[in-house]
């Protein structure tokens, strides 16, 4: 999905280095799950939980710093479009892992090469609030 710079916010900013993302519908599935020996699948769903994968465009120092911010705290508000419900949802999200690469290090201009984020629902997409 191109990004347009109003489709997505992080904890209530819109960023215009996010340059795309893309949303992950990812189900889980609860332990009593499997097919038996018939071939059927069974079990109990526990609900879809979406991973929006965010592609981040080189950085100054700055806006790295404001990033990381957002991305290494315990649980981020995003406002997400999807395109089930045809409209914007709230949910929390946590950042997976991901590297910062120094690009250009002439203190005090300092600059990041792109790289890329995953921020993964806590909750289920059912508890994210429809805006």
């Amino acid at each position: 999905m191109v990004y347009n710079g109003e489709l997505l916010r992080l904890n209530g900013k819109s960023f215009r280095c996010i340059t795309a993302y893309k949303v992950g519908r990812n189900k889980l599935w609860s332990s009593d799950t499997g097919r038996n020996m018939a071939g059927s699948m069974k079990g109990t769903l526990v609900g879809n939980f979406p991973k929006i994968m965010l592609e981040i465009e080189p950085l100054e120092a700055e806006e790295m710093a404001e990033l990381e911010n957002i991305f290494d705290s315990a649980f981020i508000t995003v406002d997400y479009y999807s395109a089930k419900y045809k409209r914007m949802c709230r949910g929390q999200f946590y950042a997976n892992d991901y590297e910062e690469d120094l690009f250009l290090a002439l203190f005090p201009r300092m600059k990041y090469k792109p790289f890329t984020v995953n921020l993964i629902s806590s909750e289920s997409e059912a508890h994210h609030v429809k805006l």
